[in-house]
């Protein structure tokens, strides 16, 4: 049978109500006490103190600053509203200036490759084009940066069809918009906004009607600068004479012409094979001489440059998309997307001993195109 628990094992709340009042409340003490288990909280005052010394300091960290007023629905200054709209008008006549420069450069400035000021040509387009449509571009873009009302607005979404209050409102929106661009009063940025955007009409002219010497690609993608009589030379100029190669060599050959070697269209292939591994069609057997012949090195495919040669197989490679040719047939295509076999180039040897070209090419070089004859 268990003791009952001593009155210092017993929780002081019970302790203080099982005494007497008088014995309770201490000698010389008239004061009673009714504290009660459910009543007595048992508190420590110092961590209350720190707890509420705490809250009190993270109330004053929580205080942020007044915001500073908000002054940007106020309308800009005149002398604001005159420099921004300077800027805005300069942008738009730097436009006009660059459609003119276009025009200009389109029709004065030297097209033909080789010819005095021709690198000029494509440089001096792009840059004007720039202007111009950069002109009226950043121009608009700084004129609602600079010139219009910034203003937040929430639309709620609405059934499709609008009631005539809406659109009333919608109008009136819409003038208001206007008005606040300034084109109403500003004289000087409604011309110049209709000078700049109403020029870029004139850049698409000259392609339209004036393409150059592009009015008839169709001649101009069916011929090189290949001619009858023209050397063969390296890519540092020297030209290659019978002899150079030997039996499986391959040399790369360009005409001998004004800026020969940077002309996109006529690089060629000049391979050198024993006479009796040549089997060309009978049309082009003449186009050999003792061994040598001569392809385009332009893909039909997509124009990659094919100069991978297999002595053993007398096979070419195209690296891009892995067409292969077969040399010694007149570069018949083996395998690959390659469509047509690779242009020959008729060849002979001069007084000198010299390789040069019989004429240009029989057939277009590169890949096929719509108009080829």
């Amino acid at each position: 049978m268990s003791n009952p628990p001593s009155d210092a094992d017993r929780p002081l709340a019970d302790q203080l109500s099982s005494r007497p009042p008088d014995e309770a409340s201490g000698p010389g003490d008239t004061r009673g006490s009714s504290v009660d288990q459910d009543e007595f909280q048992n508190t420590d005052s110092r961590a209350q103190l720190q707890a509420e010394g705490r809250g009190e300091a993270q109330l004053d960290s929580s205080k942020t600053p007044e915001p500073a007023p908000d002054y940007s629905h106020l309308p800009p200054s005149d002398r604001d509203w005159n420099i921004a709209e300077r800027k805005v008008a300069g942008l738009f006549f730097l436009a006009v200036l660059g459609v003119l420069g276009f025009l200009v450069t389109f029709f004065a400035v030297e097209q033909e490759f080789g010819q005095p000021g021709n690198v000029y040509f494509t440089p001096l387009l792009g840059i004007f084009m720039t202007m111009a449509l950069g002109g009226v571009g950043a121009g608009t873009v700084l004129w609602a940066k600079l010139l219009m009302v910034d203003e937040e607005a929430v639309q709620e979404r609405h059934p499709f069809g609008s009631d005539p209050d809406e659109r009333a409102a919608t109008a009136k929106a819409l003038r208001q918009g206007i008005e606040d661009t300034g084109l109403p009063r500003r004289k000087l940025l409604r011309r110049s906004l209709m000078l700049g955007a109403g020029s870029l009409a004139l850049l698409p002219l000259p392609f339209l009607g004036f393409l150059g010497r592009f009015q008839h690609k169709e001649r101009v993608l069916a011929t090189t600068s290949w001619r009858e009589g023209v050397r063969l030379i390296r890519q540092n100029g020297t030209p290659v004479k019978l002899g150079d190669l030997q039996i499986g060599g391959v040399e790369s050959v360009f005409p001998d012409v004004e800026h020969g070697t940077l002309k996109a269209d006529s690089p060629a292939l000049l391979i050198r094979m024993r006479p009796e591994d040549l089997q060309l069609p009978a049309e082009q057997q003449e186009w050999a001489y003792q061994g040598h012949v001569v392809y385009s090195s332009i893909c039909t495919h997509l124009g990659c440059p094919v100069k991978l040669y297999e002595q053993q197989t007398h096979n070419l490679l195209c690296p891009c998309h892995q067409s292969i040719f077969k040399a010694s047939t007149g570069a018949t295509v083996i395998f690959g997307p390659a469509a047509r076999a690779l242009p020959q180039l008729a060849i002979s040897v001069d007084d000198e001993g010299y390789f040069v070209a019989g004429g240009d090419f029989a057939e277009s070089i590169g890949p096929s195109y719509w108009e080829r004859g």
